[in-house]
């Protein structure tokens, strides 16, 4: 049976009444995998627009959607959400940095992503909306020359994380920038976390939902190359199938080298 969808807009109405304009959702996926990226998406909404509609159908968290379900509900994120996107880390980048900074650099992409896909949007329909932060810093700008080197939003902009812990907006640590190049300068907005929040908050949903699309995807399509260790089906997780392919045959380039990814080693070993 499908998992009812979200509908409950409360905490965005809260932020609305707060003084905020926009809301940027923002989840993880792929964390305790032993291959593939990192994975992290992001959902940029109007705040005012959101609370105006519905909630279309079938948004929950993605671990409660089938794999239909989630295909389904990804086209309504991107027709819904004011802009969307996923950002995602490399495992010898993970293996280099740490989940923490590796969460932190995906979702820095993603956000990058995002903004390149707004300011597109906006300068074609002629404005890029209020959201944009100008590269010096003000707020959002209506030519699409200025909007399109901005970097970052404005302070009427806040992010919802999901879980207790804000990796997304963790100091940078030196060793880190030559990984992050133009990731590094991004001016993040304000984050605060909302613990379960891909099962109760809507633009967390959003975000839980096109984040595991797109990287379910990439290990579909990376086992193409790497059959015998079952990433069609277990996405790169530790399942018994995976773990006795990496005994048989050794890791992969796709591996993530600081994970102990021996058959007796559990899936969540080597988290930072």
């Amino acid at each position: 049976m499908a998992a009812r969808g979200l509908t409950d807009l409360s905490v965005e109405r809260g932020l609305l009444s707060e003084g905020f304009d926009f809301v940027i959702g923002v989840d993880e996926v792929g964390r305790g995998a032993l291959a593939g990226p990192v994975s992290v998406g992001v959902a940029l909404f109007d705040l005012r627009a959101l609370i105006a509609a519905e909630v279309p159908a079938g948004i929950h968290d993605s671990k409660q959607l089938s794999a239909q379900s989630r295909q389904e509900a990804t086209d309504r994120v991107r027709s819904w959400a004011t802009a969307a996107a996923v950002g995602s880390t490399t495992p010898a980048e993970l293996d280099e940095v740490g989940m923490t900074m590796a969460l932190n650099l995906a979702g820095r992409r993603a956000m990058l992503s995002m903004l390149g896909e707004w300011v597109g949007a906006g300068s074609a329909a002629g404005s890029t909306g209020n959201a944009l932060a100008g590269s010096d810093g003000s707020g959002g700008s209506e030519g699409s020359g200025e909007a399109a080197s901005a970097r970052g939003f404005t302070e009427r902009t806040m992010v919802l994380l999901d879980g207790r812990h804000d990796w997304l907006s963790a100091p940078l640590t030196l060793d880190t920038l030559g990984i992050f190049g133009d990731c590094a300068d991004l001016e993040l907005p304000p984050v605060r976390t909302v613990v379960k929040g891909d099962g109760s908050v809507p633009a967390i949903a959003a975000a839980s939902i096109v984040a595991k699309v797109a990287r379910d995807e990439t290990m579909i399509a990376l086992a193409e190359a790497h059959p015998h260790y079952g990433w069609e089906s277990n996405v790169g997780y530790g399942t018994v199938k995976h773990r006795q392919g990496i005994t048989e045959l050794g890791p992969s380039i796709h591996h993530r080298r600081s994970f102990r990814l021996s058959v007796d080693t559990g899936a969540k070993e080597g988290l930072s």
